[in-house]
């Protein structure tokens, strides 16, 4: 184990504000990486010779190449080559999600009889009721052709954004969990054309699907579930609250074994959990969506947006959809202080916590919820690194032409640029400054001996 200390995170902050102006040179994961090795609290060290953290690729085996595609820090361009007809229908026929064929170009590069359908929930029926041609969309590039990959990776969503004024929620919440050495899908951002007409600047993230569980568990044949809304993990939730995504067994067998594990479990006591379940996947999952208060998540009022994922016997937690991190208003119970929500408990909205059994149990042992501390300890550090480093400025800069070339855009330029004017109470800005601020004090205050 290893302890980093304050005078790192100094020294941090002055070489990363020094770079301010070259957002290629400040990269997030500098920041995440100097954050890591600043703070405070105990971190692991991993051991070069063994998998990192246990998950994925060890240090001798090689990333897959669109690894690297999206740590660049860029604006990528993708053009949608089909015919008008099949455009025209996603247009006119959104809620349908029927896969159609299209000819991908990234970055100058074809990428032949892909499918393309549309994707989402809210973001799907949003783009609806604004009468915007931007639904979301997900490219699966092996849909028709097996074997088909762009540069490894079988499938991308593409989100329209459309909670998210700064386009960088996503970006930010995920890269998150790598700031406390989780894993999540990754991000980049890319300005889309439609036959070479501009369509819009989109958030791409890489797909929740075989890819993905090759790179993060070297396996994606076990049983993955998707959270659809309301699952809670009581005896009492209902079948459809989870859909199963992958594996051969369609029993739910270990699934229900997990939610029996999780009601028969005494408060303050482990108890055999750690046979069926990755604790320390949850508590991440719980750790940053606190901290970077999402209340639409496990812990909100709707219960969905993870995936749960079985490997060598136990479930995972992976995260998805961080759209509604950093915000200061909530449509479902404002008004809202997000800056100021406590992390004593990350349940947010009119719900008790003993209707979420993953925070009522696990957080109560001690143990469980000092380590949960540690990670929101790691992350303010992290947020603090962002703060102080001049790095939303910098995206700004990188995202700000496309913003305001956009012509499917659900906001006004001015109301991207609000989100990055740290006196704009409800922007991105605000919220990081405040937050940091707000946690660096309660923190303290919440440790059980």
């Amino acid at each position: 184990m290893k302890k980093f200390h304050a005078l790192a995170l100094a020294m941090t902050v002055l070489l990363l504000s020094g770079c301010r102006g070259n957002t290629k040179d400040v990269p997030l994961e500098l920041i995440i990486s100097s954050q890591a090795e600043s703070s405070d609290t105990e971190i692991i060290d991993n051991n070069d010779d063994e998998p990192n953290s246990g998950y994925g690729f060890s240090k001798e085996e090689k990333e897959p190449e669109y690894v690297g595609f999206f740590k660049e820090t860029a604006v990528h361009t993708i053009d949608f080559q089909m015919p008008a007809s099949d455009w025209d229908y996603f247009i006119n026929h959104p809620l349908a999600k029927t896969y159609r064929t299209v000819d991908v170009v990234i970055d100058g590069e074809m990428y032949e009889n892909a499918g393309i359908r549309t994707r989402g929930n809210t973001s799907l029926l949003a783009y609806i009721d604004y009468t915007k041609m931007r639904p979301p969309f997900e490219i699966k590039f092996d849909k028709y052709i097996d074997g088909r990959l762009f540069l490894g990776l079988d499938e991308l969503s593409l989100l329209n954004v459309v909670d998210d004024r700064a386009f960088l929620r996503d970006y930010i919440g995920y890269e998150a969990f790598r700031a406390i050495d989780g894993f999540a899908p990754y991000v980049t951002f890319f300005n889309i054309t439609v036959n070479g007409k501009l369509h819009g600047l989109y958030v791409g993230v890489e797909s929740v699907d075989s890819s993905f569980l090759d790179r993060v568990f070297n396996s994606h044949k076990h049983n993955l579930y998707k959270s659809e809304t309301q699952t809670t993990l009581l005896p009492t939730m209902r079948k459809s609250a989870v859909s199963q995504q992958k594996g051969s067994d369609e029993s739910r067998a270990d699934l229900n074994y997990l939610i029996k594990t999780l009601d028969t479990m005494k408060l303050g006591e482990k108890e055999n959990i750690e046979d069926i379940l990755d604790v320390d996947s949850v508590l991440k999952y719980l750790a940053v969506n606190a901290v970077l208060h999402n209340w639409d998540s496990y812990a909100g009022y709707y219960a969905h947006n993870f995936y749960m994922y079985i490997n060598d016997g136990k479930f995972y937690f992976i995260p998805w959809d961080m759209n509604e991190v950093c915000l200061q208003w909530q449509r479902q119970y404002e008004p809202s202080d997000g800056s100021r929500e406590d992390i004593a408990s990350p349940i947010t909205g009119d719900i008790s916590v003993s209707q979420r059994p993953l925070v009522n149990k696990l957080l109560a042992v001690d143990e469980y919820y000092n380590k949960y501390l540690d990670y929101c300890s790691i992350l303010n550090e992290w947020l603090k690194g962002i703060d102080e480093s001049g790095w939303l400025n910098d995206m700004h800069d990188m995202l700000d032409e496309y913003v305001k070339n956009d012509p499917t855009k659900f906001y006004d330029y001015s109301s991207f640029n609000n989100q990055f004017n740290n006196a704009y109470y409800y922007g991105i800005s605000y919220f990081i400054h405040d937050r940091t601020a707000y946690l660096t004090k309660r923190l303290n205050e919440l440790r059980r001996e």
